[in-house]
């Protein structure tokens, strides 16, 4: 964040904030100071770094800092500005309206803690009737839309979590080797990073013909993640075969098996870049990867 935004926060916007600083910083002198705040250098608040083209650090006030919730980062207090203005809310308002949601759905999962049970029969109706809505001939943008819809209608029925608390494993996903070379592979992956969870390949014995993929996460995230890439492996299958159906006779068989097979890939690869992202940051996706190493040794080799 800018030094002079750092200053207002922390010091105060009021008449003689300046001097409060120099006060708790003896080594800075008053004229730096003003050189700085003339460049609009920058420092970060975490580590007190006032950074590009010095590099000095100054003293934090911890109270006064937490008091003025300097200690997000420049990314986050933009996402949250961006948030308020399109609430057409303060700042504070829209930080506060995300805090009792957060305390609210905690209060709610304490309650039902009773109960581990994950609903999959509604998660997978709820994901079969999304994707009802396409067929083998849909186009990209279609997929786009049906795959926000259910995301958001997950969220919103609290079938998604944007945390990982206790780290579940799904059901074992079959997928014929073949398909998981071409698509179904980074079809897992994607949806698994989609929803914050980690995808695991396990390794079958090479006269077998197919491929399992389990995901580990939130329990209930895990669910959607093997439901949606279901759904998804099913209907690439059905593009795959009605578009080599229209091609004719103009290869070899292998040929035309070979071309349809990317022809399904470049979709996949178009349907899963969408901007969908409700993943964890790096320290669940370390949790998830070490889970992984130390359950499924051998996979992840």
């Amino acid at each position: 964040m800018l030094l002079t935004d750092y200053i207002d926060s922390v010091y105060g916007s009021s008449r003689g904030n300046r001097a409060r600083f120099l006060k708790d910083n003896p080594d800075i002198l008053p004229q730096e100071l003003s050189r700085w705040l003339k460049a609009g250098l920058k420092i970060r608040p975490e580590t007190g770094e006032i950074y590009k083209p010095v590099s000095r650090k100054v003293m934090v006030p911890e109270a006064a800092a937490a008091d003025a919730g300097v200690f997000l980062s420049d990314r986050l207090r933009e996402r949250v500005t961006a948030l308020a203005i399109a609430q057409n809310v303060t700042s504070e308002a829209m930080l506060n309206a995300l805090v009792a949601r957060e305390e609210l759905c905690r209060q709610l999962s304490l309650q039902a803690d009773s109960d581990d049970t994950v609903p999959e029969q509604q998660i997978a109706g709820m994901v079969s009737r999304y994707f009802s809505a396409l067929s083998e001939s849909s186009e990209t943008d279609a997929w786009h839309r049906v795959l926000e819809l259910l995301v958001r209608e997950l969220t919103e029925s609290d079938l998604l979590s944007f945390h990982t608390g206790n780290i579940a494993e799904s059901r074992r996903l079959n997928i014929p080797r073949t398909a998981y070379y071409w698509y179904g592979g980074f079809v897992a992956k994607r949806v698994a990073m989609m929803l914050g969870c980690y995808d695991i390949y396990l390794w079958n014995e090479m006269i077998r013909p197919d491929s399992d993929v389990v995901f580990v996460g939130d329990a209930r995230n895990v669910v959607a993640c093997y439901f949606i890439c279901q759904q998804m492996c099913r209907l690439l299958k059905a593009v795959r075969l009605n578009w080599r159906r229209q091609q004719g006779a103009w290869g070899s068989r292998a040929e035309l098996d070979e071309a349809a097979y990317r022809y399904t890939q470049r979709l996949a690869e178009g349907i899963m870049d969408n901007g969908i992202f409700i993943g964890g940051d790096e320290q669940n996706s370390f949790r998830l990867y070490d889970y992984a190493e130390k359950h499924y040794a051998r996979a992840m080799r």
